[in-house]
């Protein structure tokens, strides 16, 4: 434990956030090893200081994998502790003393010794070559019956990241698709419009587009995503909420790289063969909030 604690307080600067030991990085990357390849999706729905992600990293820059995680983490320090790991994980932080990290870990016994030593002194040669520029020194061990390699270095003021890439997402506000025919705790526009080109184009909508005649929200390679809406239940039932043909003129207009457009509104006064001419394809709210991609 006073290991795990050690780790967590070099990579955050002499503090232990957490305030008690998270899962052993070791034991996270050993279930890696016995359940996926060099490639796979790891979950961790109870995600804690981020020791998954840290797992998951190690491994990719050990072997060259393109593994990936999801972290799922309701406490208020997933960003403060949890990403901040990931984040400092990736791209180094500071640091002053010696690093150690654990490059290869077998299990041997004198008979595979025997059988395969000429294998394993290839296999720690090719390991030695791969990160002889990372490291002061390497060091190798057997004992009770594991070959252990060690990267060594002095770090005087950054220890480097070991690469790769995350995306941090927050939940945005709950929506019932129910509230849209009540009208009680409708969403905000913002919030139906990066729900809706979620499920259009199972991308995010980092920043929501400002309002405007054409209603459009955002965009990808491949789409521009429309959305006619106002968290107001008169408003919606109104002619001014339908797609029309001032609408269409405008959206068409905007679309100069004559991409494929969705668009998403209460009811359209303009037929789909009309629609389909423009490339436009119609989506009702709230009955069609669907995701479109491969439909």
């Amino acid at each position: 434990m006073a290991v795990i604690q050690t780790f967590l307080k070099n990579i955050f600067a002499g503090q232990n956030p957490l305030g008690h030991a998270p899962k052993t990085l070791a034991h996270v990357q050993r279930c890696i090893e016995l359940s996926i390849g060099r490639e796979g999706i790891v979950l961790d729905s109870f995600a804690g200081s981020g020791t998954t992600a840290h797992a998951v990293l190690e491994a990719n820059k050990k072997d060259n994998g393109s593994r990936k995680f999801i972290l799922v983490e309701c406490e208020d320090y997933a960003d403060t502790l949890t990403a901040e790991r990931v984040r400092r994980v990736i791209n180094g932080y500071p640091f002053k003393g010696n690093q150690k990290q654990e490059l290869l870990s077998e299990k041997i016994t004198w008979s595979v010794f025997e059988k395969k030593h000429a294998e394993l002194l290839e296999k720690i040669a090719k390991v030695e070559e791969k990160h002889s520029k990372d490291f002061d020194k390497i060091k190798k061990e057997l004992k009770d019956g594991v070959l252990t390699v060690t990267g060594e270095r002095k770090v005087d003021d950054f220890a480097p990241g070991i690469g790769g890439s995350f995306t941090y997402c927050t939940l945005g506000e709950p929506i019932q698709i129910e509230s849209l025919l009540t009208g009680e705790a409708m969403p905000s526009f913002d919030a139906l419009a990066r729900y809706v080109f979620y499920t259009a184009t199972g991308q995010s909508l980092e920043t929501v587009a400002k309002a405007s005649a054409d209603g459009f929200i955002g965009e990808t390679d491949l789409f521009r995503i429309h959305l006619f809406y106002r968290p107001d239940s008169e408003w919606l039932r109104s002619n001014e909420a339908a797609l029309n043909a001032d609408k269409v003129e405008a959206i068409a207009k905007n679309n100069t790289t004559k991409k494929r457009t969705i668009v998403f509104a209460v009811a359209k006064f303009m037929s789909q063969k009309d629609l389909t001419e423009k490339r436009i394809e119609f989506c009702q709210l709230p009955y069609a909030i669907h995701r479109i991609m491969g439909a």
